[in-house]
């Protein structure tokens, strides 16, 4: 054999590294793991255990709300529980694998491996999950466990989050002196401006969170999103929302007066921004008038003296002169009074905006750019590869795609959430490029490129339906109204119901905050986007969707031919239409047609809706439909209907042959009876009719049909409903409450009833799984402060307002509803001396406001213990609590042990005219209220002491007046 060629050096030397390559390899990936895994199965089996341990933490936190959830809803909530499911199967494998660790694995090598191994592989399973509680489970988990603002005041509010704010270095200055001018009582209104997407309102949020929640300056924030277009009674209408308040008259004077005197009378510290203002603001046409600091309202929570009263020698003005000495605070604020009052923030992104509105140049403050440095950290931090190493890092580019970003927040953040969890970086390279050629051609392009990136690289088609449809809603637009189009359009795979429908919507909604393309609003059952993406998402509309859109323009000409076979919606809001309407437009594709009408002259031609067969959502605000068209019964594919604000008259007959509808609304509409061929309409799962204000007939047989019904909303409206006497169905004209009670899939209810003798013998409300019920007359009252919330809200709120009286003890399926009760007011009750004892011996589990009110029978909340009843667990979600002329009341609870968590979350304690009352708590109970903020006690002229302290038996009782010096010390 033939001795072989030998090989020239610099082949030998790559044969060679080439070997070496595969050696170390294989070291790596097989040797020296399986070493590894040997030598340290006991620190891989630990470090399992404490990344389990962390698991089994989140666990609970999600099951606990879960099993809160279903409890009160009766259903699961979506992905949760398949989510648990997995959790405790991993758990249960990790408890395998430790017992197999801890006595078997001691010494055999073999099965050190294999140990390790898989705890390597369970540790994986644990991230992979972790991950998935992130992105699908956090935000509900969040939404969940947000709570509502309903204290006695009656306000509401802004629950700020902050966690989209970083600092920067170079705005803590302008952070400073933001609070300084909060905190200045001869600034009274501050304002704050900066090109779009700067992060103004991110800053200010931060700032009004800080003055709230840190130095205790205002007592409640308001927020409201001004825009290009103000609505000066939609504005109206939101600032009164946040003061508990219900704006009843219709003219902007009528309603600015009521805000005005709303304010002038509140004794709380209120912080009013608002936000998008492009053009000089009326702020006395909303009802903001600038106060002068003489004028400005005080913050005082007082107890006057009852010696007072007895002095009849003095004059009322002495008396009054008198009180106001004897009064003090007590609360947790370190309010001055210098700064008492409310103030006004405004931001704009013009500086003359602000000048025009007359803010002093001292509180006027602009917001820069970021710097380069500031910019890459917010990049790295938004898209999470902040930890990456320099090799990595110079893959992803993450510090030159920062730089083009000019120092703008809102764009870093945008760019940066889209590529969070990109891993080509081939789409990096492409996003840097594109950014440079935008920043050398067109700079003001980059925001709408931001967007579009990151709306391209939504995971599907269900999360960009959604995105452009947030774009076509309002600022701090409602989920529930977003709902309402999910479920009529039909676009969302694999739900049916409307609360599987609200739960997927969440889950998307907190997709799209996560990419940055929706932004909180001021409650958590709204949200909102930002202009910049809004105007880009609009555009993406248009082209890709055939949108057509226009808002408060003058429309006096519909879209070519073409044009509008290919339109998919159109929306008009609030236009001047010059021409008015054609007899018939041929839209074979159009799915939304949405008028929002100023002109009340408006109508529709008959034959109108001839040609619009696909669609399936038809919104018609503010429209004269004396004569409804007849070419609506065309619409066989229609699911969602709303006829709202309208005048309504004949052929609403033609409604029922829309066999397909899911939603049906007449809200605020002029209509007086509802036809009997409403009830074809099997399929309905949302009714509204709600704010007729002349609606008086609504047939039994409309009820009794809609057997697939989830939502009523029956909230203001006249008509009466039926007595159930034992009476034959076909003989009843109008519905009574005892036909609800057979639809089996109602879960949302909204609805008053003008007297228990009205209630049915077997009550239902308890089945809901939220409602908002007023018993009795529905006069109002000035006093006490109570709001039912909003319609859309999923609380459980009962109010009972009887005018004479009634013995709540013969109505024993009412008790029942205060098991689940979260906002309660009960007034007029008779025969009632302890509530805990004798309407709820589970202690109101889950009643989080509670107000009593006009009562002469009721002596205390709790009264001492009775020796057949051992439960001590009461009020343990309690945060507000409102009593009001209840002549008989001597203490709020003379109880004297209780376990944890009673009162445990009580924040607010309002008392008024109780003359009987002596003190307000025993010291043994004090100890309970550990998240206590304010006590406010007024006209009760019997009041000696706040707590009375027990030592030894023996009562040590803190007067009046040594309690002001202790107080005022401590504040």
């Amino acid at each position: 054999m033939a001795n072989p060629i030998p090989l020239p050096d610099f082949l030998q030397q790559r044969a060679f590294d080439f070997a070496a390559d595969k050696l170390t390899n294989v070291w790596k990936k097989h040797v020296r793991n399986r070493v590894d895994y040997a030598l340290n199965c006991h620190k891989k089996v630990k470090k399992l255990g404490n990344v389990v341990d962390e698991l089994k933490k989140d666990r609970n936190k999600v099951h606990d709300k879960a099993e809160e959830d279903e409890g009160l809803y009766g259903r699961e909530v979506y992905h949760v529980k398949a989510w648990l499911r997995q959790v405790d199967g991993i758990i249960s494998e990790y408890g395998k694998l430790k017992d197999e660790h801890s006595n078997h694995v001691v010494i055999n090598l073999k099965k050190r491996y294999l140990c390790s191994k898989r705890a390597e592989e369970i540790k994986e399973l644990v991230m992979e999950l972790q991950k998935e509680k992130q992105d699908n489970i956090s935000y509900w988990q969040q939404q969940q466990q947000q709570q509502q603002q309903w204290p006695s005041s009656g306000f509401m509010g802004v629950t700020f989050s902050d966690s989209d704010y970083m600092e920067f270095k170079s705005r803590r200055t302008t952070m400073k002196k933001i609070m300084a001018s909060l905190e200045d009582s001869n600034s009274r209104l501050v304002g704050v401006y900066g090109p779009a997407g700067i992060g103004k309102t991110t800053l200010v949020i931060k700032a009004a969170k800080q003055a709230q929640e840190i130095d205790k300056l205002f007592d409640m924030v308001i927020m409201v999103n001004v825009t290009k277009r103000p609505d000066t009674k939609k504005i109206q209408g939101q600032i009164a929302e946040m003061l508990g308040m219900k704006l009843e008259e219709e003219s902007e004077e009528a309603r600015a007066t009521s805000i005005q005197e709303r304010l002038k009378n509140e004794k709380d510290n209120i912080l009013i921004i608002l936000d998008d203002l492009y053009a000089k603001l009326d702020l006395n046409a909303l009802g903001i008038p600038l106060q002068t600091k003489e004028e400005s309202s005080a913050i005082v929570v007082h107890n006057q003296n009852p010696e007072l009263e007895q002095n009849s020698g003095r004059t009322d003005d002495d008396k009054n002169k008198m009180k106001a000495k004897t009064s003090f605070v007590y609360g947790s604020s370190k309010l001055k009074e210098h700064n008492r009052g409310y103030k006004v923030l405004l931001i704009s992104e013009m500086r003359q905006v602000l000048t025009e509105m007359d803010v002093k140049a001292a509180s006027i403050f602009s917001i820069n750019f970021l710097n380069s440095n500031e910019a890459e950290t917010l990049f790295k931090m938004t898209a999470a590869i902040a930890d990456k190493n320099v090799d990595e890092l110079k893959k992803y580019a993450p510090d030159q795609i920062a730089e083009k970003c000019n120092g703008l927040p809102m764009l870093i953040v945008t760019t940066a959430r889209a590529l969070k969890n990109q891993k080509n970086h081939l789409v990096w390279k492409d996003t840097l490029g594109k950014l440079a050629k935008l920043a050398a051609e067109n700079p003001n392009a980059a925001p709408e490129y931001s967007t579009r990136l990151s709306y391209g690289l939504l995971e599907n088609e269900e999360l960009k339906l959604t995105f452009l449809l947030c774009a076509r809603m309002d600022h701090n637009a409602l989920v529930a109204d977003l709902v309402k189009y999910c479920i009529g359009l039909g676009f969302l795979q694999g739900v049916y119901s409307v609360w599987e429908v609200r739960d997927k919507v969440q889950m998307l909604l907190a997709k799209l905050k996560d990419a940055g393309l929706l932004s909180n609003s001021y409650s958590s059952n709204r949200f909102t986007m930002q202009n910049l993406v809004r105007d880009a998402a609009l555009s993406i509309s248009s082209e890709e969707r055939h949108v057509f859109t226009m808002t408060e323009g003058k429309f006096d000409e519909w879209p070519s031919k073409d044009e509008l076979e290919r339109c998919t919606v159109i929306s008009l809001k609030h236009c001047d239409f010059i021409r008015g309407f054609s007899n018939s437009l041929k839209c074979p594709s159009l799915s939304v047609f949405h008028i929002e009408n100023n002109d009340p002259s408006l109508e529709i031609p008959d034959s109108f809706f001839q040609e619009m067969k696909e669609l399936r959502v038809l919104i018609l605000i503010g429209v004269n439909l004396s004569s409804l068209p007849s070419s609506i019964k065309c619409l066989t594919n229609l699911r969602m209907l709303c006829l709202e604000q309208c005048i309504l008259g004949e052929k609403l007959e033609l409604i029922g042959e829309l066999k397909n509808l899911r939603i049906l609304s007449f809200s605020g509409s002029d209509i007086r009876i509802l036809p009997d061929k409403l009830s074809l309409l099997s399929k309905l799962q949302i009714f509204d009719i709600s704010n007729c204000y002349k609606l008086r007939i609504v047939p039994y047989c409309i009820m009794s049909s809609l057997t697939r019904l989830e939502e009523l909303y029956m909230r203001n409206i006249p008509f009466q409903w039926e007595v159930d006497d034992g009476k034959q169905k076909h003989q009843i004209k109008n519905a009574s409450l005892s036909v609800l009670g057979d639809l089996d899939q109602l879960t949302n209810l909204d609805l008053q009833i003008p007297s228990v003798s009205y209630l049915p013998k077997n009550l239902f409300f308890d089945k809901l799984y939220s409602y908002k019920i007023t018993i009795g007359s529905s006069i109002r009252y000035s006093k006490p402060d109570f709001q039912s919330p909003n319609k859309y809200d999923l609380s459980r709120c009962l109010a009972i307002y009887q005018k004479d009286g009634f013995d709540i003890h013969s109505h024993e399926a009412i008790k029942i509803l205060f098991e689940r009760v979260e906002i309660l007011l009960l007034e007029k009750l008779n025969s009632v001396k302890d509530i805990f004892y004798e309407l709820n011996l589970q202690g109101f589990s889950y009643l989080k406001h509670l107000t009593i009110a006009r009562n002469c029978s009721i002596q205390c909340i709790i009264g001492p213990k009775r020796r057949e009843h051992y439960l001590e667990n009461a009020f343990p979600k309690l945060e507000s609590l409102h009593l009001y002329k209840l002549r008989k009341m001597e203490q709020i609870c003379s109880h004297q042990s209780f376990t944890e968590p009673s009162f445990s979350k009580l924040k607010t304690i309002k008392i008024e005219l109780c003359g009987m009352l002596k003190n307000v708590f025993l010291s043994s109970v004090v100890g309970f209220l550990t998240a206590l903020e304010t006590i406010e006690v007024s006209e009760c002229n019997s009041l000696k002491e706040i707590v009375v302290m027990e030592t030894n038996k023996q009562i040590i009782v803190m007067k009046q007046s040594l309690f002001s010096i202790f107080l005022n010390y401590v504040l």
